[in-house]
């Protein structure tokens, strides 16, 4: 017989090991439970799960099709496939596991909302209403299946009856966040931006750091003309996220409003190339240059931008620019001389534009690539 106390041990450490990102440690003890007790198919789903995890898919899935060789049925994993199944994009294939779980049992309202999910990401309406009103019938109250309702019917353009759906959720339970949240998305799908602003803050009253509804009430105040609300939301936002291209371009179309239009530009230059829209960037940062030829972030993202492009020359020449007028950026320094040395055969003046970094932050000669520090020590300083 195995002893439960050493594989709850070693279930424990196996989970611990996961968080500290110890991968094969944990992988290791999962296995270990399993051999210490083959028949017991939770230490198998909980394997799978760790395989999941770590984002090794093709394993938690070889473990998923023996456990159901043994137990096709076995409703757990049934689930945890089709999941696996829909972060590939097989939607039809994951529909038929969760079909075979309501074909076992009808009543299972969390398999009717998933497929309720799957046929909305198909932009299948019709059948997602068709899932909610199966669950429904099952479970007339539940506050989650009305919010699922009202998710599709917003989403088909339904509004009117998206907003009763909500209203019948939050009937249910008035402080359920995901539900404020969604009767703000179907106010802001009315224009009724006020109210929408009032959902959004009610919704973070419950849940006061999701970022998404932090950007959405962003978005609101600007369309309700409130721009530096708007401002002050994405900047809570970017304090956490700094690459959300959302939260670049709604910064962006604030700066616009309130009058600093080359800051905005810049701003949405960078959304579109966070999004790898180069050529919008490109456009974006130029026309920025135009509104104000002397800013010098439009000068140095656009040397960023061109980097990324391969358009070596051209970077060196906006990061130039970007100096003439503020001969202290010590990013564009540190850029040109690093894009000097390493694809425009210009070492010593690439040197050199290092070592001026080194004027304005000392500190960063520790992040100099170690067999660049001692040839920066020695160079000349740019004139």
């Amino acid at each position: 017989m195995a002893d439960n106390a050493r594989i709850a041990r070693m279930k424990q450490k196996a989970w611990s090991m996961l968080d500290a990102k110890q991968p094969d440690e944990a992988i290791a003890a999962f296995k270990e439970c399993v051999e210490l007790e083959p028949t017991n198919l939770n230490h198998q789903i909980e394997l799978g799960v760790a395989y999941y995890k770590l984002g090794r898919l093709d394993e938690a899935l070889v473990v998923l099709d023996k456990i159901l060789a043994e137990d096709p049925e076995h409703m757990l994993a049934l689930n945890n496939k089709a999941r696996i199944l829909l972060d590939r994009g097989m939607h039809k294939e994951a529909l038929a596991l969760y079909r075979q779980i309501l074909n076992r049992d009808p009543k299972h309202i969390r398999t009717w909302i998933k497929c309720a999910q799957v046929m909305l990401s198909l932009e299948k309406y019709d059948k997602a209403e068709g899932c909610i009103q199966e669950a429904l019938a099952v479970s007339p109250n539940d506050e989650e299946l009305w919010r699922e309702r009202a998710i599709i019917a917003r989403n088909a353009g339904n509004l009117d009856l998206a907003s009763e759906y909500i209203e019948k959720s939050l009937e249910q339970k008035a402080t359920d966040f995901d539900s404020l949240r969604e009767k703000a998305n179907i106010l802001a799908a009315l224009k009724q931006f006020k109210k929408a602003i009032d959902a959004y803050q009610s919704a973070l009253r419950q849940n006061s750091g999701d970022k998404e509804v932090k950007v959405s009430l962003g978005y609101a105040y600007l369309a309700d003309n409130r721009p530096k609300d708007a401002l002050d939301a994405f900047e809570a936002v970017m304090k956490e996220e700094k690459n959300n291209a959302k939260v670049w371009d709604g910064r962006g179309l604030a700066f616009i409003a309130l009058g600093e239009t080359a800051r905005g530009l810049v701003n949405r230059g960078t959304a579109a190339m966070i999004n790898k829209n180069y050529e919008e960037a490109l456009s974006l940062f130029d026309e920025a240059i135009q509104s104000n030829p002397h800013f010098p972030e439009a000068w140095s993202n656009k040397g960023v931008l061109l980097e990324r492009m391969e358009k070596y020359a051209e970077a060196a020449e906006a990061y130039q620019q970007a100096l003439k007028y503020d001969p202290a950026a010590v990013i564009c320094m540190h850029n040109l001389g690093m894009l000097y040395i390493n694809h425009l055969n210009r070492r010593p003046e690439g040197l050199s534009w290092l070592k001026n970094t080194l004027k304005y932050d000392p500190q960063r000669w520790f992040k100099l690539p170690t067999e660049l520090r001692n040839a920066v020590d020695n160079a000349p300083y740019m004139n």
